[in-house]
């Protein structure tokens, strides 16, 4: 009974020398931790959340011979969980395709609905940036793959998509906003 007593003993040991270590990490380190993760997240609130779960992720470290690492192990937790919750979030902002004709004819008050709609449109894209409105305009106008427009401008693939999306969304928000004034 006394080798379980001292077993747990140490044991209780062990866990309060890696908390007080981990609580030692958290002053000395929290600061840049979260300047880290607010880079690569772009949020205050995400990166706080994200480096409070890397704390919880060491505090649950069964290793204590591992103490040596924490500060890299931490950052490559912290790093692992931002890119997980960034890739949550692209999965949650699925782009959406913009339409404006269905394949039935439209009557004449649909028509011209449409047809303003288009007007409007037309004035949101002029209003993008030219880099960001040519990759729109080669995507949607000439149907061009983003590996295509990426060529032709001589930019990268990744910039093309992000210029897609950006315009999308743009143009989306300013079509909800003026549908809402009216």
């Amino acid at each position: 009974m006394e080798k379980v007593l001292e077993e747990i003993d140490l044991k209780d040991a062990e866990i309060s020398c890696q908390k007080a270590i981990i609580a030692d990490l958290f002053k000395q380190h929290n600061d840049t931790l979260i300047k880290f993760l607010r880079a690569r997240l772009r949020s205050d609130a995400d990166a706080h959340e994200v480096a409070q779960e890397a704390y919880v992720k060491l505090l649950d470290l069964d290793k204590p011979d591992a103490i040596s690492y924490l500060k890299a192990y931490l950052f490559r937790v912290a790093s692992n969980l931002a890119i997980d919750r960034l890739r949550s979030k692209q999965r949650n902002n699925v782009f959406k395709p913009l339409t404006f004709f269905d394949k039935t004819h439209p009557s004449e008050e649909q028509y011209a609905l449409k047809k303003e709609q288009l007007t409007l449109m037309t004035s949101f894209i002029n209003e993008l940036p030219p880099k960001c409105r040519k990759a729109f305009l080669l995507s949607r106008l000439h149907g061009l793959s983003s590996s295509e427009i990426a060529s032709l401008m001589n930019i990268s693939d990744r910039m093309v998509r992000k210029y897609l999306v950006r315009a999308t969304e743009y143009c989306r928000e300013r079509l909800d906003s003026h549908q809402g004034d009216n």
